[in-house]
């Protein structure tokens, strides 16, 4: 659980609530931005990334009851600036898929299928289902992250989650 003491504690150079800060928050961290990047080793990089940002401009932060709001807009900024720079990338190996008969592969397929879905989402909408499902963030929180009113993120999770049902095809929440 963060405190607001630890906040107050970082932001006046404390390199050790720092670091119990981030130990706090880096699976909720490294699940959005694996939502993001689908891929292990990119969500690292970004994760890396938004500590690095993060420690850099903690004294920054004016109010320590955001902090977790404050980090994840770092976190969600540098994925998506991220995957800009990916697309911008060419892939030089050929990507050949390869057939898999097993369970645990079908499981992996479906995952991948629920990221995909969600990849093809409007920006705004893939944000708000990162955020409340893989950040398990409060709909107030998910406002405060997205600067939008309550009432704005009910109708983009609703929407969403509307979307990703006609193209799962089936019911998913």
């Amino acid at each position: 659980m963060i405190t607001e003491e630890q906040v107050q504690s970082a932001i006046k150079g404390d390199e050790k609530a720092f670091e119990d800060l981030m130990n706090i928050c880096k699976e909720n961290l490294y699940r959005t931005a694996f939502a993001y990047t689908k891929n292990e080793h990119d969500a690292l990089d970004v994760l890396q990334e938004t500590v690095y940002k993060a420690y850099i401009s903690i004294d920054k932060l004016k109010n320590p009851k955001y902090f977790k709001t404050w980090l994840t807009k770092i976190l969600i900024n540098n994925a998506i600036d991220f995957i800009n720079k990916e697309k911008k990338i060419i892939s030089i190996v050929d990507n050949m898929k390869v057939s898999s008969i097993n369970s645990e592969a079908s499981r992996v397929d479906e995952k991948l299928d629920i990221l995909s879905s969600i990849d093809r989402l409007e920006e705004k909408h893939k944000r708000v289902i990162i955020l409340k499902y893989f950040q398990d963030l409060t709909i107030t929180e998910i406002a405060e992250v997205m600067s939008c009113p309550v009432g704005t993120i009910k109708t983009y999770l609703n929407k969403a989650l509307c979307k990703l049902r006609i193209t799962m095809g089936k019911e998913i929440i």
